[in-house]
């Protein structure tokens, strides 16, 4: 049996990447050690946006789990936009069997089905899971999300205009979730994310 390498792998994510994910993910570019991928959900509060997210590999790839980081934002408890660092469990019990295009579809399923018991980030951490929509349609619109701002997501916004569900409003609701952060709206110019217009 041949030995499987980072390339390997890539050239099987080329293959396979739009046909596996139902046309959900796609590949923007690929360098020496890492692949940047486009993740576009169809279903889910973030159906119509558009993620750019890092797998980045080591030389010693498969044996060991690539890095994940979201480039864009995204309100999720699993997904820290501070850093844009992912709580994913298929990275925690990493095999070498798994593959990049395993990883791209754990992150799909992921941005579908927060785990909620097992957050890495107190910013989308919601005591009233109610407001998951909400918060997450002001955040893809760039609006202020508990205190915070982030650049819009382009995509989302595009189809939100079309289909007239753009939410609008600087001001988040008074009864938000416990966890607003408080009344200080900074934006948000974290090491990934850019902050800009409202769209």
């Amino acid at each position: 049996m041949a030995h499987r390498t980072y390339l390997t792998d890539v050239q099987q994510l080329y293959r396979l990447i739009e046909t596996s994910t139902n046309g959900q993910a796609s590949i923007i570019s690929v360098d020496e050690m890492s692949v940047l991928i486009s993740l576009h959900p169809k279903s889910g509060y973030n159906a119509h946006a558009d993620f750019a997210v890092e797998i980045q590999c080591s030389m010693s790839y498969p044996r060991d789990c690539p890095r994940v980081k979201f480039k864009s934002p995204i309100f999720h408890p699993n997904i820290d936009n501070s850093f844009g660092s992912v709580c994913l469990n298929l990275l925690y019990a990493w095999v070498s069997s798994f593959n990049l295009l395993t990883v791209v579809k754990a992150l799909l399923y992921l941005i579908n089905n927060p785990n909620f018991e097992s957050p890495n980030n107190t910013f989308a951490c919601l005591d009233n899971r109610d407001l998951l929509e909400k918060k997450t349609t002001r955040l893809l619109a760039g609006l202020p999300v508990n205190g915070k701002r982030f650049a819009p997501n382009q995509a989302w916004c595009k189809w939100a205009e079309a289909h007239g569900c753009l939410p609008i409003g600087e001001e988040e609701d008074d009864e938000d979730d416990d966890d607003a952060g408080g009344e200080d709206v900074c934006d948000v110019a974290a090491s990934s994310f850019e902050v800009g217009r409202v769209c």
